[in-house]
């Protein structure tokens, strides 16, 4: 009975958690895929650059570690990849390109009306 006890739990926790289990778990693919390609890090060195226990470096190949934007920096650092990456943006140009982009926009809304 304990037994299915856990197993539901564990359910549970893993709906609850779905969409940051799957960030971690793909983090944890291209970690593993960066330490598989290169001939000097291992688990335990990779800890030890990034300064955590190499327990901690097996939940996250695990993907079971909800990973904090300092520890995925470290990661990428350490690893040399970029464990993530953000689609373009509006936002991502200069301040002053955004703006004249937004009144460009706005005026061709009004000559259209």
């Amino acid at each position: 009975m304990k037994t299915q006890s856990n197993y539901l739990q564990n359910a549970k926790f893993r709906i609850e958690n779905k969409k940051w289990l799957s960030y971690s778990s793909n983090i944890a693919l291209r970690v593993l895929a960066a330490l598989e390609e290169s001939e000097e890090m291992t688990q335990k060195s990779l800890a030890e650059t990034v300064g955590v226990s190499p327990q901690y470096i097996n939940k996250v190949l695990k993907g079971q570690e909800n990973l904090s934007l300092q520890t995925i920096a470290k990661l990428s650092e350490a690893l040399n990849i970029e464990l993530i990456t953000f689609p373009k943006y509006l936002f991502d140009q200069p301040i002053n390109k955004v703006f004249k982009t937004i009144s460009s926009k706005s005026r061709l809304k009004k000559i259209e009306k």
